[in-house]
């Protein structure tokens, strides 16, 4: 997959184009990209730096992915372009039939898979049946993917929130058809995990859709899986006061400051919490280690 910062830097043409925001990459994404893969010819994802809804609306969804990691899952698909354009006022303000124009002349495209809610456009007025008049015209085949459903219920990005708002793990993955995690690079801590006897690692956060609290989590790091725990929150008995994850990694010794990991919670153990000294956190944090390595030895084959 080549990737591109304008339509205009396509090298020759594009067959088939889809476009979409792809928060989480989920099922229903992975549909419609294994659509687009399938037609004849080169193929090509348009996505954005920013949420739409970042600068049409002023409160945010908070988002299943980091702009790294939905990178990252988009370049996993069998797709020849990936156009990442920055989303803005003036482009939010493009008509459904100035873009649609954009695909014929500048990409040459010959068809525009679009999911079942798509909308494109000023104030989403372009969808699939509105827009095939003029794709018509143009020789633009506009192919509508249906939704994709578990148990009856649609996939969708929303969904995936909410579950993971409640601390539904099991069904936000069954959801997305990979794990959640949080990618990120390790940053120099305050160094308080060695001085409570527990060296960890850390990815601070801007946002945090899962309840704050400790989990028993996996590592990845140089296709390496390491188990451990982890607290998300902002540490209360330490005063850190500022969103954090918190890594330790079991029967693990060496420095990752500065390098890239993944981290996937995999059991909510308890809450976090404001311990009336850091010997009490020490002693709960112990406990959490024990109970973790237990939910491991129960439900997972030793993988590091």
């Amino acid at each position: 997959m080549e990737i591109l910062y304008s339509l205009a830097t396509v090298p020759s043409s594009v067959d088939s184009i889809t476009i979409g925001f792809f928060d989480g990459c989920h099922l229903g994404h992975k549909q419609l990209l294994t659509v687009l893969s399938s037609y004849s010819g080169t193929s090509g994802i348009i996505t954005f730096d920013l949420h739409p809804r970042s600068i049409l609306q002023p409160s945010l969804p908070k988002l299943i992915t980091s702009t790294r990691e939905r990178f990252l899952l988009l370049q996993d698909f069998q797709i020849d372009y990936l156009y990442i354009l920055p989303f803005s006022k003036s482009f939010a303000d493009q008509s459904a039939e100035s873009f649609i124009l954009s695909l014929h002349q500048i990409l040459k495209c010959k068809r525009l898979i679009l999911g079942y809610d798509s909308k494109l456009g000023k104030d989403g007025q372009g969808d699939a049946v509105t827009l095939k008049p003029l794709a018509d015209s143009l020789g633009i085949e506009i192919i509508e993917v249906p939704p994709y459903k578990i148990d009856n219920e649609i996939v969708s990005s929303k969904r995936i929130r909410q579950f993971l708002i409640q601390g539904d793990l099991d069904s936000a993955n069954r959801h997305l058809g990979h794990s959640y995690k949080y990618v990120g690079k390790i940053e120099t801590g305050y160094g308080l995990g060695i001085q409570l006897g527990v060296a960890t690692i850390n990815l601070p956060q801007e946002q945090c859709l899962l309840p704050y609290g400790v989990y028993a989590c996996e590592i990845e790091h140089n296709s390496i899986t390491y188990q451990g725990i982890m607290n998300l929150g902002e540490a209360p008995t330490v005063g850190r006061n500022s969103l954090c994850l918190e890594a330790h990694l079991f029967d693990f010794s060496g420095n990752l400051y500065g390098e890239t990991v993944s981290v996937i919670p995999r059991k909510f153990l308890r809450e976090e919490k404001k311990f009336p000294s850091r010997e009490d956190l020490s002693k709960a944090i112990r406990k959490d280690i024990a109970e973790a390595k237990a939910f491991f030895t129960t439900n997972y084959a030793r993988k590091a």
